[in-house]
Order: structure tokens, then sequence, then C-alpha cells
């Protein structure tokens, strides 16, 4: 898999599309991040694994669940470190009011899903409040792979794609002040990397770069000189 491990940080904009390739702390792994849903499709072949709709019961604090493969865990909460599914309607996140089950807490929201089948790529709808960015580590076989600060309008319904170059264990999922403005997850999908549309390298992807600011000054010389 073509992940960039050269450089820390790299951020490409192409087509107005965002994408974050991150270098892991872990030497032998990298990770992408995908905040636009199409930008994460057009590179990976997944599918829905859950949507919590027929999950039951809801609006209950559990301490865990298991539910189509993945583990669900709480790790904070009131009365007790929980997960809690939804049932649609609820208005005290920053949407006006949820339109479908999600997974969220009772209390501060800070909770682990653990992937039965773990795979390269994962990707899930978010619910943030505009207390602070959402935190969203990403687990494999070595480790924790890389940790990103998911910040985007609370009013609106949000998402997160991740790619990596190992297999992806599990995630954690953490916020701030989940007990004024609850957030959460909803729709998480699973899959692989599309191998034909392997992303270039982070030196590729500079020099290409390189080339289109020398193409355009060859061009306004050419302009100039006339």
């Amino acid at each position: 898999m073509k992940i960039a491990t050269k450089l820390s940080k790299l951020l490409t904009v192409t087509g107005g599309l965002i994408v974050v390739i991150g270098a892991s702390r872990n030497a032998h792994a990298s990770t992408m991040f995908f905040t636009d849903v199409n930008a994460f499709d057009a590179l990976t072949n997944t599918t829905l694994v859950e949507d919590f709709e027929a999950f039951a019961p809801k609006n209950r604090a559990l301490p865990s669940f298991v539910s189509n493969g993945n583990t669900y865990t709480g790790l904070a909460g009131v009365p007790h470190p929980n997960v809690w599914v939804t049932t649609p309607g609820y208005a005290n996140s920053g949407v006006p009011a949820t339109t479908s089950s999600i997974l969220t807490a009772n209390g501060e929201e800070d909770f682990t899903v653990e992937f039965g089948t773990p795979t390269e790529a994962v990707g899930f709808d978010t619910y943030v409040n505009a207390f602070g960015p959402a935190t969203v580590s990403v687990f494999g076989t070595t480790g924790l792979l890389d940790t990103f600060l998911l910040n985007h309008d609370p009013a609106t319904v949000g998402f997160l794609g991740i790619l990596a170059s190992e297999e992806i264990s599990s995630i954690r999922w953490s916020t701030v002040n989940g007990r004024r403005v609850g957030t959460g997850i909803d729709n998480i999908v699973q899959g692989t990397e599309i191998e034909s549309a392997s992303t270039p390298e982070p030196t590729s992807v500079l020099s290409l770069i390189g080339l289109g600011v020398l193409g355009f000054g060859s061009r306004l010389l050419k302009r100039t000189s006339r």
C-alpha cells in the first residue's frame, strides 16, 4: 500500500477536497484521514457494517455490547462507564435533532470500537459539539497507529474515513463536555484500499506540484518574451 511515511503531515488539496496524510507514531505503519466521504470512497471499497437501527435495547446505559461482530465499550459516563444507542429524534446533540440511531454515551462520551474483523479502511458519520474537537485514536496489531482531532460544524453531520497501511483493530472516540451536548458516531463502514487507486507518495505529490509551478513559470516567460 502506497501510504506516506516520509512526512509527518502533508495536506493535499485537490478539487476542493482535503486529505490529511499522516505518518503514524509507529515507524512501520501509516494512516490517511478523510473528512470528505467522496475522497474516501475513491480510494476504498467498503461495506456498511453497523447503522445501529436494529440494535436493542436502545436508550439504555450499557457497559459494553457486541453487534455485528464489533465490540463497543464505554470508558466514561454516568452512572458508570457506558455506551448508549439512541432512538431517532434526540435533540441534545449539536444537530437540531437526530434522524437515525447513533452510538453515544450517557454523560461524557469516551468509548472504544473493537473490530471483530480488522480491516485497513474504516469510516463513520460523526456528531460533535462546540466545546472542543473529537479525539479519534486508531489502533492496529502493533499498537497506536495515529490520532486525529476532528472538528466540524456541530450543527451538521460530519464524516471521518481512515485508511491505514495495516489492519485497524480498534478506534477510541472521546470528546469534551458530552454531558452537556452529546456526541457520537453512526453508519460504520469497513473495507480495503482499491489497489488500482493507490495514493502517490508525498515526494511524488510535491514533485507534481513543483512541475506545475515550473510549467506555469515557463508559460509566463514565453508570454513576457513576446
